[in-house]
C-alpha cells in the first residue's frame, strides 16, 4: 500500500469545513476507530494515519460507531467482485470525502475517479498521496461534467456512500438516470445508501449529534418497501440487493439483524443498496 507522505514533524491540518463537507470527517473517525478497536473486522491503517494528522474535535460526533465501517466494508466487497469480472474498469466514487477505498481495492489496473466539492478535494490533496490511476474532480456529484471523465467502454462501478440523503428525490433520480445514460457495453453497477423517513425528519428539525454539532439536513429518505418502485423510474436499472446495516454482517449485530426481519422494523432501517444497469 502506498505510504502517506508526512506534512512535517508534529504538523497537523485544521480543516475549514462546514455543512455537508464537514460530514466527511464522521466516517473517517468511524473507519479509524474500528481499525484500532477491531482490525480483524475492518482494517484501514490509512484512516488512522489521517485521523492523527487532522486537528479537529472528533468527539463532536459522539461515541465511535461501527456503522460507517460496515458501509465501507460492504461496498469494498461489491467493488472487489465487480473488478474480478472487469479488472480494468473505472470506479466513480461520488462524494468520496476522505475515503481511502482506492488503496484498499487497487488491483494494479483499475481507474479511479474521485468526485467531491472543491473544499473537500482541497483537503484530500493536502492529506492523501497522488496516484497516476486516481483522478480527483472538484465538482458536485450532480454536475453533468462529471461524466466527461467516464470511459463507458471500460465498464464502471459507481459508489455514492453517504451522499444521496443530502439530495432531493428528484436530484437522486436525475443522477441515476445520468449514470444509466453513460453506460457502455459492459454492465454498470452502483452502490448507495439511504436513510428512513423518521431519520430524515429528525435532521430537518435540527438533529444535535453531540456537544455543539448539528447534522446537516437530509431531505431524501426511502423505505425498503418503496425501493423497487423508486428504481423503476430509472430506465434499465434493476435492484440487486437492499439490506439493512445489521444484515450486511449479521455476526456483528445479531440482535439488530434479527429485529430487521420484522416488517415494521425493516421499513424503519437505513439501507445499503446495490443496483445494476444492463
Amino acid at each position: 500500500m502506498t505510504q502517506v507522505a508526512r506534512i512535517g514533524t508534529g504538523a497537523r491540518i485544521a480543516p475549514r469545513l462546514g455543512g455537508v463537507p464537514e460530514t466527511l470527517l464522521w466516517p473517517l473517525r468511524s473507519r479509524a476507530g474500528m481499525t484500532v478497536l477491531d482490525r480483524g473486522f475492518f482494517d484501514d491503517p490509512m484512516a488512522v494515519d489521517l485521523l492523527n494528522r487532522i486537528d479537529y474535535d472528533f468527539d463532536r460526533f459522539g461515541p465511535v460507531s461501527h456503522w460507517h465501517a460496515v458501509r465501507s466494508k460492504y461496498s469494498d466487497g461489491l467493488i472487489r467482485r465487480y473488478l474480478a469480472r472487469h479488472p480494468e474498469a473505472q470506479v466513480l466514487a461520488l462524494g468520496e470525502g476522505l475515503e481511502t477505498q482506492f488503496w484498499r481495492l487497487d488491483n494494479g489496473r483499475l481507474r479511479w475517479l474521485c468526485v467531491d466539492l472543491p473544499e473537500s478535494i482541497a483537503l484530500r490533496r493536502q492529506l492523501l498521496p497522488d496516484h497516476p490511476r486516481l483522478t480527483e474532480l472538484p465538482l458536485s456529484a450532480l454536475d453533468p461534467a462529471v461524466f466527461e471523465a467516464v470511459d463507458p467502454e471500460r465498464g464502471f462501478f459507481v459508489t455514492a456512500a453517504g451522499l444521496v440523503m443530502y439530495f432531493t428525490a428528484e436530484e437522486t433520480l436525475a443522477l441515476l438516470r445520468r449514470i444509466g445514460a453513460h453506460r457502455g457495453p459492459s454492465p454498470a453497477e452502483i452502490f448507495f445508501d439511504t436513510i428512513p423517513h423518521w431519520f430524515s425528519r429528525r435532521t430537518l428539525r435540527g438533529m444535535v449529534v453531540d456537544k455543539d454539532y448539528t447534522a446537516p439536513q437530509m431531505p431524501f429518505a426511502l423505505a425498503r418497501r418503496d425501493v423497487p418502485a423508486f428504481l423503476r423510474q430509472v430506465p434499465g436499472l434493476s435492484l440487486v440487493t437492499a439490506i439493512g446495516y445489521g444484515e450486511a454482517f449479521p455476526e456483528r449485530s445479531r440482535l439488530i439483524a434479527t429485529l430487521g426481519r420484522l416488517p415494521v422494523v425493516r421499513d424503519m432501517a437505513p439501507l445499503l443498496l446495490h443496483a445494476r444497469f444492463g
